[in-house]
């Protein structure tokens, strides 16, 4: 029927308001005749045009595909087969396409327009001509390196991964270039292995920061081959602001990395705690479990039976049967409040033998390392401190050179009668006594005390209704305060005693910090 008619009959049935699907036509149409219209080819239509203009290697490549073998297999075979087809081609074809958008992009599920503008991309790339383009390009350019299309050695491959993430990758309209980055580097390590890199070549290529966990834990587990620092070092990465935000780390460092490597070294030596040593307490076993390298590329496996990868003391790889397992201890495994009991009994006994201000109060979730920290803490505190007697050595010939000094400069000193100066010379200080100081005043707007005073009323009385979990949000709206600024503020105030913040925010909404609400609750009492 006529256009116009059948348009009317869609508008008049949403006017009605009509609840169906259904639009009954009237017969008028049923005489209706058509002819045949001629298709004109002596012209030539755009789709055979293109189609004449797309190179032949192209459509040579997409009927390559097979579907002979299970999916994933074949796909991956299809994939190296057609990669290694087009490894030298190269193209011009700068005519935008659409994108593929789809999860684990080969050469099959592109058109040959899309193919021809990936291998322009491709040209430019390995000609240094760096530009952005399309996620889905760059991973299948990704999956041609790691099947060593295009690359001439296990180190070229690499190295073109890292001009990709360097050049490319950091453009601003790159979609999801730090997902592409992160599954990269998972990549770099996990090719290096399978590919029989060293220790010390993964390291060069891929960097140090893939062996931290491991170096850690290293550490733990044969701390007598590890200086203090490098065990220290070890506890702040794992555990973070926990460690360098303590009152005992920021006033007597070195003491604690002394006492801290001490009590592990002896706890370590304990035996068994409850069955299981300190080590297993806080990192558990080493694990044994699959391990699926280069998982979602179209990476085919070509390694031997019977490889054994020993990457350090605490992982290694090992190839049997058509599939390898992984030795390791596992991030997953890692009890993180264990190790933080025995750095936070250490940090408890540390407040108490340097007289650092508010001591921590025993938790009953340390109680299972509490007597075997003491004993070593104690240890650790004598080996101090008769280390330090030996440390002292007296310059007899310094000392009467600044008694000399100091006689000289007394004598060259004007003193008033009224004055009254002592130089103790014995004990190298010198104590000015005055009899009366001058008071120092300073004009401070009237009220301005009164007003910060009261702000502190505030910030208490918010705290004191986290505790009891109350409303605080009326206070906060009521003096038109912050959340997060009433949040650093109260931090600010017990971090001197807690030796870590006692609050959280997330904008509108204050949290308080479990671990430390008997702590808090202290303070409050003495406040």
């Amino acid at each position: 029927m006529d256009a116009k008619k059948f348009l009317d009959c869609i508008n008049e049935r949403y006017k009605r308001n009509v609840k169906s699907d259904l639009i009954v036509l009237d017969s008028s149409s049923n005489g209706t005749k058509y002819s045949d219209t001629a298709i004109p080819f002596d012209k030539g239509s755009d789709f055979f045009k293109k189609r004449e203009e797309t190179p032949k290697r192209i459509y040579e490549m997409i009927n390559m595909y097979s579907y002979n073998d299970y999916p994933w297999y074949q796909k991956s075979k299809n994939f190296y087969k057609q990669g290694k087809f087009m490894e030298g081609y190269e193209d011009n074809y700068y005519e935008k396409v659409r994108n593929y958008c789809g999860y684990f992009v080969t050469y099959h599920e592109l058109n040959a327009n899309q193919l021809r503008s990936y291998f322009t991309w491709r040209t430019d790339i390995r000609k240094g001509n760096y530009r952005s383009t399309y996620t889905s390009f760059i991973y299948l350019y990704i999956y041609e390196l790691l099947c060593k299309i295009g690359t001439v050695s296990k180190y070229d491959t690499i190295n073109k991964l890292k001009e990709l993430e360097e050049n490319v990758l950091n453009f601003d309209d790159i979609e999801n270039a730090t997902q592409i980055k992160r599954n990269l580097n998972r990549w770099y390590f996990e090719y290096a292995v399978i590919k029989g890199f060293t220790t010390n070549e993964i390291k060069e290529y891929i960097g140090e920061d893939v062996f931290k966990w491991d170096e850690a834990i290293e550490i733990f587990k044969r701390p007598e081959n590890h200086s203090d620092n490098e065990i220290f070092d070890a506890l702040v990465f794992l555990l973070g602001s926990r460690v360098t935000g303590s009152l005992s780390v920021k006033k007597q460092k070195e003491n604690m990395i002394y006492i801290f490597a001490y009590v592990w070294k002896a706890i370590l030596k304990a035996g068994n705690i409850g069955g299981q040593t300190v080590f297993t307490h806080c990192f558990s076993r080493i694990q044994s479990k699959r391990w699926y390298p280069l998982g979602n590329t179209p990476y085919l496996e070509e390694t031997h039976e019977g490889i054994d990868y020993v990457l350090n003391s605490v992982r290694s790889y090992h190839y049997s049967k058509q599939a390898w397992r992984e030795k390791s201890y596992s991030k997953e495994c890692f009890d993180k409040k264990k190790l933080i009991s025995v750095f936070r009994e250490i940090d408890r006994y540390m407040r108490v033998e340097y007289k650092l201000g508010y001591c921590l109060k025993e938790r009953e979730e340390d109680k299972w390392i509490r007597d075997y920290i003491k004993e070593a803490f104690d240890k650790a505190v004598f080996e101090l401190n008769k280390n330090e007697k030996k440390q002292i050595d007296i310059d007899f010939f310094a000392l009467n050179k600044i008694r000399s000094d100091a006689d000289i400069t007394r004598e060259s000193l004007i003193v008033e009668e009224s004055e009254d100066i002592s130089f103790d010379i014995l004990n190298m200080t010198d104590n000015v006594k005055i009899q009366e100081k001058g008071s120092i005043k300073t004009d401070i707007p009237a009220g301005l005390d009164e007003s910060i005073d009261r702000c502190e009323d505030i910030n208490i009385r918010i705290l004191e209704c986290l505790l009891a979990g109350e409303d605080y949000k009326q206070y906060i709206k009521e003096n038109n305060l912050f959340a997060s600024i009433v949040t650093d503020t109260l931090n600010a105030r017990f971090f001197d005693d807690i030796g870590d913040n006692i609050l959280e925010c997330d904008g509108e909404d204050i949290y308080l910090i479990e671990d430390y609400k008997e702590d808090v609750l202290d303070i409050m009492e003495r406040l």
